[in-house]
């Protein structure tokens, strides 16, 4: 919560509207908010915030001014949000406004070299650290190849992308077709029969196996290359 000081009087505004809140006080409220934010999160990294839309400046009536900054959409990297003022006089709300604010935030990430394929290992054959705009928290952006931690590309990255985790995956350890173990542990008991994987899966995935001697479909998670463990 913030308190405006009043700029100095302007008679021609009347009695009624004595004090005046600009602009420029509530893009200084926003902005020393947004960086206290940004802080509390750990957020240290280089950073440009940018306003887009100003809220005009406020002829408000006599009394103790108030103005309290929210960020209802949060502070997303990379998109516009807004950042809504509630003025009170002498404690009893008067209005609202709202300004919005883009803000950029920058790290050295993994960026492809070249179109990498799905299932495809990131190594420095195909890509690089640079310094890139992110919308990703520190510590979730792709800083150097140890973060990478054994995923693979999950889809196709094409040449020139920030490789963010969504675009990886674990390694496929099991392929349609592939003889499993199914493992069922009915109250303590572990049951286990010869399956055959009917999907392709990876480690903690769930797929579908068909038992081999009975014929039925199960959904089980992939433990490893050879176990999928059965749901239920």
């Amino acid at each position: 919560m913030g308190t405006a000081e009043a700029s100095a009087y302007n008679p021609a505004q009347g009695d009624h509207f004595p004090t005046i809140l600009s602009s420029a006080q509530l893009s200084a409220l926003a902005e020393q908010k947004i960086e206290e934010k940004l802080a509390g999160i750990g957020e240290t990294r280089r950073h440009e915030l940018r306003l887009q839309r100003v809220a005009s400046t406020m002829h408000l009536p006599a009394g103790e001014v108030t103005a309290v900054v929210e960020f209802p959409r949060g502070l997303p990297y990379g998109r516009e949000f807004p950042a809504v003022f509630t003025i009170y006089i002498d404690g009893v709300m008067h209005r609202k406004a709202t300004s919005y604010y883009r803000l950029t935030v920058y790290d050295r990430v993994l960026v492809a070299m070249t179109d990498i394929r799905a299932e495809e290992a990131i190594s420095p054959a195909n890509a690089r650290v640079e310094e890139r705009a992110v919308d990703t928290l520190p510590e979730l952006t792709l800083t150097d190849f140890a973060r990478v931690d054994g995923r693979v590309a999950g889809r196709y990255i094409r040449k020139d992308v920030t490789i963010t985790p969504s675009l990886l995956a674990m390694p496929l350890v099991i392929r349609a077709g592939n003889p499993v173990e199914i493992v069922l542990d009915a109250n303590g008991i572990v049951i286990r029969a010869e399956g055959v994987a009917l999907e392709p899966g990876r480690i903690d995935y769930t797929i579908r196996v068909r038992n081999v001697s009975s014929g039925k479909i199960l959904r089980g998670k992939v433990i490893d290359a050879h176990t999928v463990q059965v749901i239920g």
